[in-house]
């Protein structure tokens, strides 16, 4: 431990009241490069400790103040600090900066929740975790605006569950245009769509745990890992229906689209394949004499994978792809119909923001319920799942490491493997005779 210096002019309130009033603090060094500083004011109010440290590579000073002098009120180890605690306080903070010169995070001291955000999006990042743009989102939104200046060591299990609770409650959030004020749907009020929010604010909860868990294990803040990590989720909110179209619907969705767009959408339902990947996809990428599609490594998922073509999805692509460069995007957007006059440019990759509208469109001309295009994804599963392909199998079209995520969303799609195991392996009993039962007939009121 170490030990604290004893300077006469600093160790006691009646010493370091006679001490000058001045514009600058009396200052004594307590460390090479490392001094703390007593503030005498004019008024007699109570002084204030600062401290002060010299960066070896500038040779430029920082000042941090560190609270006030215990003159006339006892110290508390937090705003009023006695020499003692004060030079704590500064050793404390000494060891940030020495850190922060050398380039590396914080590690002592009072850490912010922004702080620990900082430090953990930094590493993620160099991790190249995929998840990362979606948490910042949701930091930026709900976490920051709550926590960002709080003090990781201020935190506590009460704070964090009335924070939870209160994202349950409110309203979903809607995009807006850069600039905007942010704008939010109605209040939810369906089970549904309260179980919907319960599921987000558990989402947005796992995200500062992450946060949390992270800064703790390395060390940069002296915190209780036990108000965070005893703040429980809600339950009963993983039920997740998926929309998916029948062949009749994928017909009719298909019937309806403009020629541009119905490719895109063939191509979806063939494949299971996220927008963002066939947007990405160029004529090379489809193996004719294996019957597959190559699907390139990407942010979202940076695993890549070949996609396995029925013989009705092998002549759609020998199709779309005969005669073209090999190099040539896949699908291209060629209408216009959608668009204004300040558009750019035709014959070019389809844009994130474009299947929505046609999407919308082609719904309403289908008689169909609005789906979006990710649900095109979802049809392609559960067509799978219903004809009996192994989940496993599903996972790895769908480019999925494990099967947890499509027995969480197909997996009640699948029942007839285990009735039909049933039907055929369990013992007959021998307890009825197979006699048929009659249904009795109901007497009338009048007797008849």
């Amino acid at each position: 431990m170490v030990r604290n210096k004893e300077v006469n002019k600093f160790e006691n309130r009646s010493k370091r009241l006679k001490l000058t009033a001045q514009k600058d603090p009396h200052w004594t060094a307590i460390g090479i490069g490392q001094s703390i500083g007593y503030y005498r004011p004019k008024s007699g109010a109570s002084g204030t400790w600062s401290a002060r440290f010299m960066d070896m590579n500038t040779k430029k000073y920082l000042r941090q103040a560190l609270g006030t002098a215990d003159d006339f009120l006892e110290a508390n180890e937090d705003t009023v600090l006695s020499f003692d605690q004060a030079q704590d306080k500064a050793r404390d903070w000494f060891k940030e900066m020495k850190s922060a010169v050398a380039g590396e995070p914080h590690r002592l001291g009072p850490l912010t929740v922004e702080q620990a955000w900082i430090a953990y999006a930094e590493d993620a990042e160099r991790r190249g975790k995929k998840s990362i743009a979606s948490t910042k989102l949701n930091v930026t939104a709900h976490i920051l605006p709550a926590f960002g200046a709080c003090k990781v060591a201020d935190l506590t299990q009460w704070k964090i569950e009335k924070w939870h609770a209160a994202l349950a409650k409110a309203p979903a959030r809607v995009r807006t245009r850069k600039g905007e004020q942010p704008a939010s749907r109605p209040a939810p009020v369906t089970d549904d769509q309260k179980r919907a929010r319960r599921a987000t604010a558990n989402r947005i909860l796992a995200a500062l745990k992450a946060i949390l868990n992270f800064v703790k294990h390395r060390g940069m803040t002296r915190a209780n890992a036990e108000a965070w990590r005893e703040v429980k989720p809600f339950e009963g909110t993983t039920a997740s229906r998926q929309r998916f179209l029948t062949p009749e619907e994928a017909q009719r969705l298909v019937n309806v689209c403009p020629p541009d767009f119905r490719r895109l959408v063939q191509g979806g339902l063939f494949t299971g394949a996220r927008f963002g990947e066939l947007s990405r996809l160029v004529n090379s990428d489809f193996n004719a004499p294996n019957g597959k599609i190559y699907i390139a490594p990407s942010k979202n998922n940076p695993h890549p994978r070949y996609v396995v073509l029925t013989e009705e999805g092998q002549i759609y692509f020998k199709a779309l792809t005969a005669g073209r460069l090999p190099d040539e995007p896949m699908f291209l957007r060629e209408s216009n119909e959608t668009r204004n006059w300040t558009s750019p440019k035709l014959n070019r990759p389809w844009r994130k923001s474009e299947p929505a509208r046609c999407m919308k469109e082609a719904c309403e001309a289908a008689k169909l319920a609005t789906l979006t295009f990710h649900e095109l994804r979802h049809t392609h599963a559960s067509g799978l799942v219903n004809n009996g392909v192994p989940l496993a199998f599903v996972a790895a079209q769908l480019g999925h490491s494990d099967t947890r995520m499509v027995e969480k969303h197909y997996g009640h799609l699948a029942p007839s493997a285990m009735a039909d195991a049933i039907r055929a392996l369990a013992p007959k009993l021998g307890i009825h005779d197979g006699t048929p039962v009659e249904t009795l007939a109901i007497k009338q009121g009048n007797g008849k």
